[in-house]
């Protein structure tokens, strides 16, 4: 006799078709559907989607704005560093100087050992600003502007036995500011022989939470012997080719705050400028700022400037003149003895690497 009774099987086909087909089963596939696509966005690096992709991308919160940073001493005492807002504080008595040197070198956040690529910078920039006195800790007087600093190489320069005795530092941890959202930043090292009046970290609008790190210095004029404010800033200028150019507005930026500040009796500008495009070339004249390699009668074109290009791995881009020294026009400064640095450079551990894919730039700075 054949049961008239469905069988087990067939009531949960039953239930599972009605379950499937119901409205509410339906609502709530939709709902978990959109929750794993906001999930999923969430995940994403916003910031550093390209504008190709069609996303309207709101300014950076922090776009303009100047933040008021200290200088770290190392205490050799106490074996640590401390942060004040001005080295007046710690009543060193020092003589104003009208001169000293400016170095910069990106030094490249993403290459292979970041300690040692660092720490054989450092050994090589000692080498070349070494007085010849015979004291080895007698430099000459030296504002060193570094970009592309991760978070390995802030603690091996805040490590460094050189540093510490010879150098004021702007970062010496990673556990705040900028730090806290990008892999790399601007780090600068000023001469403790020279007195640090005021740090700001400029913040530009930017997809790549790039900056510009100033320090002011107090100098003495050449002529007069008088006191005076020598801003110095520490930039990194926008990667890549974007809809919307913002190297521009980034260095026009930058140059306010040493061209229109009463306080300010001169000031320079030194990094990565990321010149890829053809307007690139007269984003200083636009900014207001003299270019220290064109007026000492460098070629936009020589190879002799280029600064980028040789120590990559199957580089397919042209060779340029990625970094550069700018400076306030008038005759209150002038910038000699210009050369690129570090060329062919590598670390002194193995395994040998080069010391960044970018060469440095010297240059003498004279106030006047």
């Amino acid at each position: 006799m054949v049961s008239m009774y469905p069988s087990p099987l067939d009531v949960a086909r039953h239930y599972v078709s009605h379950t499937i087909s119901s409205r509410r089963f339906r609502i709530f596939v939709v709902v978990c559907a959109l929750v794993l696509i906001a999930r999923t966005i969430s995940s994403f690096d916003l910031v550093h989607l390209p504008h190709s992709a069609g996303m309207p991308r709101p300014p950076s919160p922090d776009a303009g704005v100047a933040h008021v940073m200290g200088i770290n001493h190392y205490d050799n005492d106490e074996r640590r560093w401390k942060s004040v807002l001005s080295s007046s504080e710690l009543e060193i008595p020092l003589e104003p100087r009208s001169n000293f040197a400016l170095v910069t070198w990106n030094i490249d956040f993403a290459s292979p050992e970041p300690e040692n690529r660092i720490d054989a910078a450092l050994s090589y920039l000692r080498s070349i600003l070494v007085s010849g006195t015979g004291r080895p800790d007698a430099i000459w007087p030296s504002v060193i502007v570094l970009q592309e600093i991760n978070h390995s190489m802030v603690k091996s320069l805040a490590e460094n036995e050189w540093v510490q005795r010879n150098f004021y530092l702007t970062d010496v941890t990673t556990d705040s500011g900028i730090w806290q959202k990008s892999h790399y930043g601007t780090v600068t090292l000023v001469d403790r022989r020279i007195h640090v009046k005021a740090v700001l970290r400029l913040h530009y609008d930017s997809d790549y939470n790039r900056d510009c790190l100033f320090v002011d210095l107090e100098a003495a004029s050449s002529l007069t012997s008088q006191p005076v404010t020598v801003r110095i800033g520490n930039t990194h200028l926008e990667s890549l080719v974007s809809p919307k150019p913002m190297r521009p507005e980034q260095l026009k930026l930058a140059a306010r705050f040493i061209l229109y500040d009463s306080n300010v009796y001169t000031g320079l500008i030194a990094g990565d400028m990321n010149p890829i495009e053809g307007f690139d070339a007269y984003l200083h004249a636009e900014a207001g700022l003299k270019d220290a390699y064109l007026e000492g009668g460098g070629k936009e074109e020589s190879a002799s400037g280029h600064t980028w290009g040789y120590q990559t791995e199957e580089n397919k881009y042209p060779k340029r003149r990625m970094d550069k020294i700018l400076y306030a026009p008038g005759e209150r400064v002038t910038v000699e003895q210009l050369a690129v640095i570090g060329a062919g450079e590598k670390t002194a551990k193995k395994p040998e690497v080069y010391i960044s894919d970018h060469f440095g730039v010297f240059g003498s700075v004279r106030i006047w």
